[in-house]
């Protein structure tokens, strides 16, 4: 049996999914993007992240970007997703945990990537863009004009076994492969190996970045001395002004923060 939920405001479906976990439904279905999965899964977690009886958590891929879709091999087509359902097989996989230092709130979950630099920015235009053109259209258009406007800051990256720090263009942390809508960021990364996959893009210049950004969308990791990739479980991130930080598409908040992997924490319809 399946009850459909339809969201009509921003947090709906961090609410809905709440009240799904307090009557124990098998499963929770995001029927939308990697911004839907996000607030569905916070909406699980939020009172129930020690909870070893949580929902398995399935998608739909509906939404412009679906790159959490693309690491799991999750398609949309019909017969695809009728098999996923009657299958209804899930795999453990990692989550994010993103704890905000100073201003005291409430803790916000990732399945896929948090990033820092340039990608809130992008979401900001995306988010207050009209979209008369398509979601995708909109998405490109932000990339575009914050390419040109953003001005590289100083991040300090702290972890248990190495640090960073340096002026920045982009810095990920990755949990899936994929972000802003097939950009392979993270080729190396595993949903459960209980570890970040850590993009660091430095003083990189715009036409750099750019032309690095063609290797990314075939899969391939970017060649430039002011790139690199490392690992960590958890890490602290401070910047010398204040910086929006962005996780699957949402803005959840400002510097300076935490996160750390909270291994194998959902099941995930896969």
């Amino acid at each position: 049996n399946a009850e459909v939920w339809e969201t009509r405001s921003k947090n709906d479906a961090v609410l809905l999914a709440a009240k799904a976990v307090t009557r124990s439904v098998d499963g929770i279905i995001a029927a939308g993007g990697d911004g839907t999965l996000n607030q569905v899964l916070n909406g699980m977690l939020q009172e129930h992240e020690q909870s070893n009886n949580l929902p398995v958590l399935g998608l739909i891929p509906l939404g412009s970007g679906n790159d959490f879709a693309r690491t799991m091999g999750v398609r949309g087509d019909i017969r695809s997703l009728g098999k996923l359902f009657a299958d209804f097989s899930y795999r453990s996989v990692d989550l994010g945990k993103i704890t905000f230092i100073e201003s005291g709130e409430q803790p916000r979950y990732f399945i896929n990537i948090a990033d820092v630099g340039m990608g809130p920015y992008v979401v900001q235009r995306l988010l207050s863009s009209d979209r008369i053109f398509g979601s995708l259209v909109a998405y490109y258009a932000a990339i575009i004009k914050t390419f040109f406007t953003y001005r590289p800051f100083a991040l300090h990256i702290n972890t248990p076994l190495w640090k960073w720090s340096g002026v920045i263009r982009s810095v990920a942390f990755a949990n899936g492969r994929f972000f802003g809508n097939g950009i392979c960021i993270a080729p190396d990364a595993k949903p459960d190996d209980g570890l970040f996959s850590c993009f660091i893009a430095g003083k990189i210049s715009v036409i750099d970045f750019i032309l690095q950004n063609g290797r990314l969308r075939k899969g391939k990791r970017p060649i430039h001395k002011e790139i690199q990739y490392r690992e960590t479980d958890s890490v602290t991130l401070r910047a010398d002004e204040t910086q929006p930080i962005e996780a699957d598409g949402e803005l959840v908040g400002k510097l300076p923060v935490t996160i750390e992997v909270l291994r194998k924490r959902v099941k995930f319809l896969c």
